[in-house]
């Protein structure tokens, strides 16, 4: 493990995608999304991503010059088109558009077709609580041989991870809801393989449906089990395919689908595949008021903080992240592996590599 400066690792990434054809502005995003992602101790969304967007440039499944497009809207609904985008941008996009249009409405809803990965989820949705609002949001692809997630009992890979995230205004921090319909994020398992080191019990099968610890077992045909493992797996598999349904409203005229971040299968016909981004924002204003919700939420939130102090072993979901980005202010935990496949990118479209390298 390394650690890297913030700025010039930002600078480094920022600069890699507009290399890769992306404009300032939504390279700026990107580098953002990922060094708050590592900065907010989720390894599996931050830096490490660039390999995974350079190789779908290279296959044509990411467009990095793309920019998001209304396609329609009526009153509080809005049908964004990512046209194969950087999904961080797209995405921060959205949110813009339902965070207005709840503004005015009370409640607004927008969702997004032709999506490239969006990343951390949390991170959209702690700029939501912090404005005073509630947000929603999920992102799904489902379909024959997709993603990430096994059909329960099987080897069959149906689902991409379809995580949710809900951030709701509070002081001093908001409550910032993250989770994975997977018992653990592929990003983690990517992590866990570059590092050498064995998944968590129960959460991923091999090609032969056994259960393994073995990040090489889910990349040689294996899968992710949905949240709930073998005792509740049904629940998690529902979660992850109505995360999916609901990013379908995306791409309800649109023939070929995007997958939101989970390749699509060699060879796919794109039958039975359906997936997309879907954000919901509300306006606490038009139930009574901002500051009186996000008050009462905190007054629920302390007594879990005071139990924490307790002995808890929960805390206030976003704390853990607000608590790894105040650790972490001016440097950035890399791990040595993501470190040299940085500095190959860079080789590759002549950005400097002086990314100042120090051990953890």
């Amino acid at each position: 493990m390394r650690s890297v400066g913030r700025e010039p690792l930002t600078r480094f990434v920022a600069e890699v995608c507009i290399r890769m054809g992306a404009d300032t502005e939504v390279a700026d995003e990107v580098a953002t999304h990922l060094v708050r992602a590592d900065l907010s101790g989720h390894g599996s969304h931050g830096v490490q991503r660039l390999r995974q967007y350079v190789d779908e440039a290279d296959r044509g499944d990411l467009v990095p010059s793309a920019r998001p497009e209304v396609v329609r809207g009526r009153g509080a609904a809005t049908l964004v088109d990512a046209g194969r985008g950087f999904g961080h941008y797209s995405t921060r996009f959205a949110c813009e558009a339902a965070s207005r249009a709840a503004e005015r409405y009370g409640v607004a809803t927008v969702v997004v077709r032709r999506s490239g990965h969006t990343g951390r989820l949390g991170h959209y949705c702690e700029r939501i609580a912090e404005a005073g609002l509630v947000g929603l949001l999920t992102v799904g692809a489902a379909g024959p041989s997709v993603g990430a997630m096994v059909l329960g009992g099987t080897a069959q890979r149906f689902l991409a991870a379809n995580p949710w995230a809900i951030g709701v205004p509070a002081t001093p921090e908001a409550v910032v809801v993250d989770v994975s319909s997977a018992m653990l994020a592929e990003g983690k398992v990517v992590a866990a393989a570059m590092r050498s080191t064995p998944l968590p019990e129960g959460c991923v099968v091999d090609a032969a449906r056994r259960p393994s610890r073995d990040p090489v077992d889910y990349f040689d045909g294996g899968g992710l089990l949905p949240l709930g493992g073998l005792v509740a797996g049904h629940k998690g598999f529902g979660l992850g395919l109505a995360a999916a349904l609901l990013g379908g409203l995306a791409m309800i005229d649109d023939d070929r689908p995007t997958l939101a971040g989970s390749q699509r299968p060699p060879g796919s016909t794109g039958e039975g595949e359906i997936a997309g981004v879907c954000l919901v924002v509300i306006d606490p204003d038009v139930f009574g008021g901002r500051e009186p919700y996000a008050a009462a939420v905190s007054r629920t939130t302390d007594h879990i903080v005071r139990a924490e102090a307790d002995g808890a072993t929960v805390t206030v979901p976003g704390v853990p992240e607000s608590r790894h980005r105040a650790a972490n202010r001016a440097r950035v935990p890399v791990v040595d592996r993501v470190l040299a496949d940085l500095v190959e990118i860079g080789e590759r479209y002549g950005v400097g590599t002086d990314l100042d390298g120090e051990p953890e």
